[in-house]
C-alpha cells in the first residue's frame, strides 16, 4: 500500500523537498527517491509538516567547490556521469569517452591545487563531437536529434483548471506536480470550457510522466467526451496529436503504410502510427479500437509495449523504426476491452488479454451531471441555461431507457450540441428534435424517444 504523505511528497519537485530538507535538517539530497524517504521520516516524527515541505523555498544541491582534491574527484564523477550518458548516443565511440575520461583523470590526479577543470572538458567533448560529426551519417544524427527531449516543465495549476479531488476522506491535490510542456505547433486547438475529471486527468499525467509512457485506455459510452479528453490534454501540453479511427475496413496499410508507386518507381510510404512514433513527445490516439480486427491489432503489440526497445518493422523494407522517446498511445472504446455487454454497440470486440496488458491505466467515462452537461450545451450554442437543463433532462431519461435496452443507443452530447443549435437559431423545438434525434435511430426507438420528450420538455418554453 502506497503511504499517502510519501505520494504527495512525490508531486513536489526535488528542488522544493530540497529546501525542506535543508531547512529541517541542513541537508540536500541528488534524486527524488532519497528526499521522499527523509522527508517522510521526519513527517513522521512530527519535526516537521506537509504543508511546512508546500511552502519551503526552491534550492537546489550546491556544486561542489574547487578547494579540495575531493571536491575535484566529486565534480569529476558527476562530468563522468554526463559523458557515459553521451557514450550510449552511439557505440562507435567508446574510445573517445574513454579519452575524455582519462584525460580528466590525469588532470585530478597532477593537481594538488585547485585547479579550473571546465575548459579541458570542454576541449575533449568537443573533439569527441568532431570526430562523431565525421564518421556518423547525417540520417543518424537526424534520428539522434528526434530523440532528443524538447520541452519545458510547468505545474499542472498552472495549464489545467481543476486539480483537486477528493478520494473517500483524502483530498488530492496533484497543482503542483510537475508536467511537461511541448510547444509543438502543431498540437490540436484549445477548447476552453472542456470539463476535466480531476482523477481521470491526474491519472493520465502520471501516465504521461517518463520517457517511456504508461499507455492508457479510455472507456465509456459514445458522447461522454473521452476522445476529446485525450485532444485537451495533448492541446494544453503542446503535443501533436496522431488520430486513428479503427472500423472493420481499416488494413494495416491505411494506418502503419505500405509500397506504393511514385516517378514510377515502388516506395513504401509510411502510414499515420509510422509517422507518429517518429516524433517525440506525440500522443497517438486509437479511436473506436473495439472495432478493430485481430490482425491490426497484432501489429500495434510491439508498439505498446512498455520498453525502451518499442519499434516497428517495416515488412515491405525490414527497415526497424524506433519509437521515440515520450511518444504514448491512448486507446478510446464503448467497451473496456472485454466486449460490448449492454448490446448498444454492434462490432465491439473482446481484446486479446496481451493487448490489453500493455494499457497500464483504464479509465472510466460517464455522462457529465445534470448542471454540468447544461452549462457545456449553454457555453458551447448560446442556448438559455434554463432550456439547456430541459435538453439534458430530456438526454438523462432517454440514457436510462438504453441502459434498460429499450433504446438502442443513449443520445449523445453531440446530438444535443445539434439539437441547441437548431433551436438557438430558430427552428421549433420538435421539428429539430426529429430530425437531430429521432431520425438517427431505429423506427422502433421513436415512441420511446417521443416519450421521454414528452416527459420532460415543454414546447412553449422554447418559443
Amino acid at each position: 500500500m502506497i503511504d499517502l504523505t510519501e505520494q504527495d511528497l512525490a508531486l513536489l519537485p526535488l528542488k522544493r523537498l530540497n529546501g525542506a530538507l535543508k531547512i529541517a535538517i541542513d541537508e540536500v539530497v541528488a534524486t527524488k527517491e532519497e528526499a521522499v524517504l527523509k522527508l517522510g521520516r521526519l513527517i513522521a516524527q512530527g519535526l516537521i509538516t506537509l504543508q511546512d515541505v508546500k511552502n519551503a523555498p526552491v534550492i537546489t544541491a550546491p556544486v561542489p567547490s574547487m578547494d579540495s582534491q575531493d571536491a575535484i574527484w566529486e565534480r569529476l564523477s558527476e562530468l563522468a556521469g554526463v559523458v557515459k550518458d553521451l557514450n550510449q548516443t552511439s557505440d562507435a565511440h567508446t574510445d573517445s569517452i574513454e579519452s575524455v575520461n582519462i584525460s580528466m583523470s590525469q588532470i585530478a590526479q597532477a593537481s594538488k591545487e585547485p585547479v579550473d577543470i571546465s575548459r579541458h572538458v570542454q576541449a575533449e567533448v568537443s573533439r569527441m563531437f568532431d570526430s562523431f560529426k565525421e564518421v556518423t551519417p547525417v540520417e543518424r544524427m537526424k534520428e539522434v536529434a528526434a530523440d532528443l527531449p524538447v520541452f519545458t516543465l510547468m505545474t499542472a495549476g498552472s495549464i489545467f483548471p481543476d486539480c483537486v479531488y477528493v478520494d473517500e476522506d483524502k483530498t488530492v491535490d496533484f497543482s503542483s506536480m510537475e508536467v511537461a510542456v511541448w510547444n509543438d505547433p502543431q498540437a490540436p486547438l484549445l477548447v476552453e470550457d472542456y470539463v476535466f475529471k480531476p482523477e481521470h486527468l491526474h491519472q493520465a499525467l502520471v501516465a504521461l510522466d517518463d520517457p517511456v509512457p504508461d499507455n492508457v485506455w479510455l472507456a465509456g459510452e459514445r458522447g461522454t467526451g473521452k476522445t476529446e479528453f485525450v485532444t485537451q490534454i495533448a492541446s494544453r501540453l503542446g503535443r501533436r496529436l496522431f488520430r486513428v479511427n479503427f472500423d472493420e475496413a481499416l488494413e494495416r496499410a491505411d494506418f502503419i503504410g505500405a509500397n506504393t508507386i511514385e516517378n514510377g518507381s515502388v516506395v513504401w510510404k509510411a502510414g499515420i502510427i509510422a509517422q507518429a512514433i517518429q516524433h517525440a513527445g506525440s500522443i497517438v490516439l486509437l479511436d473506436e479500437v473495439g472495432f478493430a480486427r485481430a490482425q491490426s491489432i497484432a501489429v500495434l503489440h510491439s508498439l505498446t509495449e512498455r520498453s525502451a526497445n518499442r519499434a516497428l518493422v517495416v515488412n515491405e523494407t525490414s527497415e526497424k523504426i524506433r519509437v521515440a522517446q515520450y511518444v504514448s498511445f491512448f486507446a478510446c472504446d464503448n467497451s473496456n476491452g472485454h466486449g460490448d455487454e449492454s448490446g448498444n454497440f454492434a462490432g465491439v470486440r473482446d481484446q486479446n488479454t496481451a493487448f490489453l496488458d500493455r494499457f497500464g491505466f483504464t479509465l472510466e467515462f460517464q455522462y457529465l451531471p445534470v448542471d454540468a452537461e447544461a452549462k457545456l450545451i449553454a457555453s458551447r450554442t448560446g442556448l438559455s441555461a434554463l432550456r439547456s437543463k430541459a435538453l439534458v433532462k430530456f438526454a438523462s431519461v432517454a440514457r436510462e431507457a438504453a441502459r434498460g435496452g429499450t433504446l438502442t443507443q443513449p443520445p449523445s452530447l453531440r446530438q444535443l450540441f445539434a439539437l441547441a443549435r437548431a433551436v438557438k437559431k430558430g427552428i421549433p423545438i420538435r421539428v429539430a428534435f426529429q430530425s437531430t434525434i429521432v431520425n438517427k435511430y431505429p423506427s422502433e426507438c421513436a415512441p420511446e424517444l417521443i416519450g421521454a420528450f414528452n416527459a420532460t420538455i415543454v414546447p412553449q418554453n422554447f418559443i
